[in-house]
């Protein structure tokens, strides 16, 4: 009886301002006990914060999570209505997000069912009210369960080959993919709500879409012409719209597609541009909504103006595939993101924004959002119009081929209708794609025969296709904005080297083929939108999911968080054959490291010197959505890998690029991607380490170099036959080193660390590392976590250098740090 009192305590809250938030009570569907929720979250989380599971990152514990797909789960809520709030016209329950398939209760009737994670639902109640007290009943219904008549009695089966079930329903589900298992995330279908539910009076009119389209900047013309495009409910009302910037907006309905449109003129504009060409700059505009000279609803929006293109057209190598902002060809650099955490609702606004900042501080300007995942929050868009970091924003679909029934059709039409016109407000956002991998796949994965496809069947697959990417999805992209639509990534297959000459492409021919580490700076797309290597997270991340006696390739531990099928395999071959064999599982993880950074690296250097042919390099995958050994170049607990370290020199507007020759030769050359001509003058000190104490006097190069926007420069080249150190200095401060030649298998240098320069206030320190001889890619790194260093895995001369720490919690000591070198 106490349970239920403090239910009734916790959630007979009454609307406040018109509004209240639910909290919720669940019922465990073994032992048929209530437990409180909260406002949001998901049942697996519930069970983990309970202690009824632990941890499901760590060990195999993801094993244990497995049978709650196996059950429906029930959520109740209470809320009171006063006399005069039940008085109101109509009244809402809104659900920002439902996770996924669920019927929803008022006081015992049914008040609507949800089919789609990527979409709210409002569902209008006042019909099923009571004065006073007003129960709220949810109950869901696993994927698994919810598809599995379907799946059993269906003809045939839609290809899934990242659904490792027995019912492969993730192509039928509109819930996350990645969550049914992937080869960098476990199993993990969550089920809930990623946002808290709201009980609230109706408004009797609202805006609902919104965006605001750049239509032209004419050339030589000191004006923009910008169309604001949005819904308003019951748009037969007599009302007026008034914006912050531009006044009253004289308003007509486009009857094609039904949506409101304004047209406006910016004089003087300041246009909003990509980060290293100029600045992003931005408008901050509020539109009110008036019925009888009383405003009803506002909404506030910031929006860039700009126009953005993507350009493919037939040239002298095959079909471009090229951004352009403002008129401009822009060379895209970036990565491909995933979501931050397999749990949604533990993302906060913060998260999303550090996941921007990371991004920018490796000098990125363009970021695509794969379509396995779930569309970020406004948090996310308004920090790339923020930093001047591009989107491209695939559909949510990956890697399976997808139905186009009506029902299908329907529920992916409102997903659409809601995200489209949000995410498109965004100046960012330049790009829509349709899918992830799911052409590809269909013509060259062996859909046909694995999944014994008949003719007809194929058939009706390939309409659902058509119906879906080619006819649905590109008709409300352009219903909503003139942002560029693609139907899918990539366009063209690896392999046949003239493929390499056609639009987008997934080079996977290393990790998923025979290729040589050489292939990823040879084999370059016009663009590149996915490559990469793996590589083990940092010591604190494997502490975080294992035990040390699990720290060995054959552990149990270690093969259940590799879900790649070649993964420690390939990384073991190719770091063998770079740095030699491992002496212990610790220089394992750091030649793992240094092997993906190798690899990443020497792609976008090739691909960025191949410009104005390759246009673009995004390299797989920026983040990680669980600890494990991945493609990152961040992992979970925001450690920087070797290789986002690399991205930072790599990315950077002028960079100092390497390249290897087929004849051995290394090449240095600088590449500008800064729309003003520089004139740089250019130091080149050359230490040759293998001649013992002679090598630590540089012999200097100096010179001068004019670079106009997209022109690279070699700068110096060699075939190296001694380990060298070249150093790099640009007169406008950049300064990289490399090292080339062989290097010897064993070097013997004493180091010793203090920290110095300790600053609580702002928790900054450094670190004085001491050396005695060279040490080649120096890792500093700690037991601790919440530390990040302003540089790392870095070449250090002979003396004395200080890394700059930022950390979390006390002062950390020496003893907290531990290094590796080679």
């Amino acid at each position: 009886m106490r349970k239920w009192i403090t239910f009734i305590f916790c959630s007979m809250l009454g609307l406040v301002n018109g509004q209240t938030v639910l909290n919720w009570t669940y019922k465990n569907p073994k032992t048929n006990e209530w437990k409180s929720f909260g406002e949001k979250g998901s049942i697996q989380e519930a069970l983990l914060h309970s202690g009824e599971l632990p941890d499901p990152f760590f060990g195999k514990n993801e094993e244990l999570y497995q049978w709650i797909e196996e059950y429906e789960w029930e959520f109740q809520s209470r809320f009171y209505l006063t006399e005069a709030q039940f008085l109101a016209k109509e009244i809402e329950l809104y659900f920002p997000n439902v996770d996924t398939y669920a019927a929803v209760y008022v006081n015992g009737k049914l008040a609507g069912k949800t089919d789609n994670f990527f979409h709210p639902f409002t569902f209008r109640i006042k019909s099923n009210l009571q004065c006073g007290y007003n129960d709220i009943r949810v109950v869901f219904t696993p994927p698994t369960l919810y598809h599995k008549v379907r799946y059993e009695t269906e003809d045939f089966h839609y290809p899934a080959p990242n659904d490792p079930s027995n019912w492969k329903v993730a192509p039928l589900s509109r819930k996350p993919q990645y969550q049914f298992g992937w080869d960098w995330a476990l199993r993990m279908n969550t089920i809930g709500f990623a946002k808290p539910v709201e009980v609230r009076i109706a408004k009797e009119n609202e805006i609902q879409g919104l965006t605001v389209q750049t239509v032209s900047i004419p050339k030589e013309e000191l004006f923009a012409r910008l169309k604001y495009v949005l819904d308003v409910a019951n748009d037969q009302s007599t009302f007026q719209l008034v914006s912050t910037l531009y006044g009253e907006l004289a308003v007509k309905k486009n009857v094609t597609t039904g949506h409101l449109e304004a047209d406006v003129i910016q004089y003087n504009p300041q246009l909003w541009w990509p980060a290293g060409i100029s600045e992003p700059n931005l408008y901050r505009d509020t539109l009110r909504l008036y019925v009888n000279g009383k405003m009803v609803d506002e909404k506030p929006l910031q929006f860039g103006i700009r126009t953005a293109e993507l350009v493919q057209k037939k040239d002298e190598w095959g079909t471009s595939y090229e951004f352009q902002v403002n008129g401009l060809p822009v060379f895209c650099k970036g990565a491909d993101f995933i979501p931050p955490s397999v749990f949604p609702a533990s993302i906060s606004d913060e998260d999303w924004i550090n996941q921007v900042e990371q991004m920018s501080k490796a000098n990125f300007n363009m970021v695509r959002v794969w379509g396995g995942g779930f569309y970020p929050e406004e948090a996310f868009f308004r920090a790339c119009d923020e930093k001047g970091i591009m989107v491209w924003q695939d559909f949510m679909f990956a890697c399976a081929m997808y139905p186009g029934d009506e029902a299908f059709l329907k529920t992916v039409e409102a997903e659409f209708n809601f995200q489209i016109p949000r995410i498109s407000a965004h100046p960012s956002v330049v790009l829509f794609n349709g899918n992830n991998e799911v052409d590809v796949a269909w013509k060259n994965w062996g859909f046909q025969s694995q999944y014994h496809l008949s003719v007809d069947e194929q058939q009706t697959i390939l309409n659902a296709y058509n119906a879906l990417f080619k006819g649905l999805a590109p008709k409300i992209v352009s219903n909503w904005t003139n942002t560029s639509y693609i139907h899918t990534s990539p366009l063209s297959n690896w392999g046949n080297d003239d493929f390499y000459n056609h639009g987008s492409q997934h080079y996977w021919g290393v990790w998923h083929g025979k290729d040589p580490m050489s292939h990823f700076a040879e084999k370059i797309g016009r663009f590149n939108a996915e490559y990469g290597f793996q590589s083990f997270p940092e010591f604190a991340t494997l502490k975080s999911f294992s035990e040390r006696s699990d720290w060995n390739l054959s552990s149990q531990v270690m093969k259940h968080h590799q879900k790649s099928y070649v993964g420690n395999g390939m990384i073991q071959k190719h770091a063998n054959l770079l740095f030699g064999k491992s002496k212990d599982f610790e220089q394992f993880v750091y030649f793992s490291q240094l092997t993906q950074r190798y690899a990443v690296s020497s792609a976008v250097s090739g691909h960025r010197l191949d410009a104005p042919r390759c246009m673009g390099t995004l390299y797989w995958q920026l983040n990680d959505c669980w600890p494990a050994p991945t493609w990152s170049s961040i992992d979970y607990h925001g450690n920087w890998k070797a290789l986002h370290y690399a991205m930072r020199d790599d990315y950077q507007p002028v960079a100092i690029l390497q390249k290897t020759t087929d004849k051995g030769e290394v090449q240095l050359y600088v590449k500008s991607d800064v729309m003003d001509n520089q004139v740089l003058g250019c130091k080149i000190l050359i230490y040759n380490l293998s001649w013992g104490e002679r090598g630590l006097i540089p012999l200097s190069v100096t010179g001068e170099k004019t670079l106009s926007y997209q022109e690279n420069k070699l700068i110096w080249s060699v075939i190296p036959k001694h380990e060298q150190l070249v150093r790099v200095e640009l007169s406008n401060g950049i300064t990289r080193d490399f090292l080339i030649g062989p290097s010897p298998k064993k070097r013997s240098v004493q180091i010793d660390l203090a920290i110095k320069n300790v600053d609580e206030l702002n928790k900054t320190a450094e670190i004085l590392v001491k050396n005695s001889a060279f040490c080649a890619d120096f890792w500093l790194f700690s037991s601790k976590t919440g530390i990040s260093f302003d540089r790392n895995f870095v070449h250090l001369l002979p003396g004395e250098h200080l890394i700059r720490i930022l950390y979390e919690g006390g002062v950390p000591s020496v003893a907290d740090f531990s290094f590796l070198y080679h």
